[in-house]
């Protein structure tokens, strides 16, 4: 008891302690500016030197005819495949007879080979022209003195934000005049109905026939209004109930044993591999090229 008095004075002390804050415009101090000092360039003429040209030096290539060495060829070896007879349960079976094909080893014939012709190629010697040099012409720039132009400082304005309770209003619909009507019929599920309604947006009218189990048709014709809701009930036809026959039994269909093949086995054909001679093409040499004109 005593814990929550003291609670409840506490919870009084500091609502009267309690200011509400108070709003103090920033202090804003205006920049010191100064004006940038400027110091003009200094150019310096530059040096020119005469550029020095040294005749180039030439070597004669030299050529060494290149070595041949004819291909050596290594007979293929061959090793006859090896073959089990497939084992088989009943019925019975016999294993085919396998003979080993018959190889013959590939003829090979050595490539012929011609000796390149080589021609030595003609040198000419370069022609050299002093090229021609011409002093660069150079004009002082202009320069002008940036202008500057201090910046305006404008205080900025604060206006306090106004708040509107936003205002809700209800929307109401009017009644709508309207009408339907549908009729389904569906002779494997034995359905059969229709619906038809219409209104005014005061009085509500319609009706629906629906065929009953008995072969009988109901018909309902209603109306809703301020007053409440009225039907009238009418059925056509009379009730009808047929009597109740059992289905006929039907033997089930008769089951033939299925008939069994012994498999067939088929000796597999064997293909001698096809040995094809290596194609050789004689190298190609091209001249070196012709040495470049200056």
């Amino acid at each position: 008891m005593k814990f929550l008095v003291l609670v409840a004075l506490f919870a009084v002390a500091a609502a009267d302690s309690y200011k509400a804050a108070e709003y103090k415009a920033p202090m804003y101090e205006t920049p010191n500016y100064e004006t940038p000092k400027y110091e003009a360039p200094k150019y310096e003429t530059p040096k020119y030197e005469a550029p020095k040209y040294e005749t180039p030096k030439y070597e004669a290539p030299k050529y060494e005819t290149p070595k041949y060495e004819a291909p050596k060829y290594v007979a293929p070896k061959y090793e006859a495949p090896k073959y089990e007879a497939p084992k088989y349960v009943a019925p019975k079976y016999e294993a085919p007879k396998y003979e080993t094909p018959k190889y013959e080893a590939p003829k090979y014939e050595t490539p012929k080979y011609e000796t390149p012709k080589y021609e030595a190629p003609k040198y000419v010697a370069p022609k050299y022209e002093a090229p021609k040099y011409e002093a660069p012409k150079y004009e002082t720039p202009k320069y002008e003195i940036p202008k500057y132009e201090a910046p305006k400082y404008v205080a900025p304005k604060y206006e306090a934000p106004k708040y509107e309770t936003p205002k809700y209003e209800e929307v109401t619909y009017a009644a709508q005049p309207y009408s339907f009507g549908y009729d389904v019929q569906d002779k494997e599920s034995y359905t059969d109905f229709e619906h038809n309604e219409k209104s005014d947006y005061n009085v509500v009218t319609g009706s629906y026939r629906v065929v009953l189990p008995d072969s009988r048709v109901q018909i309902v014709t209603y109306k809703a209004d301020a007053n409440g809701y009225t039907a009238d009930v009418k059925y056509e036809g009379e009730a009808k109930y047929p009597e109740y026959v059992e289905p006929q039994y039907k033997a089930a269909a008769s089951y033939a044993a299925p008939a069994y093949k012994a498999p067939e086995y088929k000796k597999p054909a064997y293909t001698a591999p096809a040995y094809t001679a290596p194609a050789y093409t004689a190298p190609a040499y091209q001249a070196p090229a012709a040495y470049p004109k200056y």
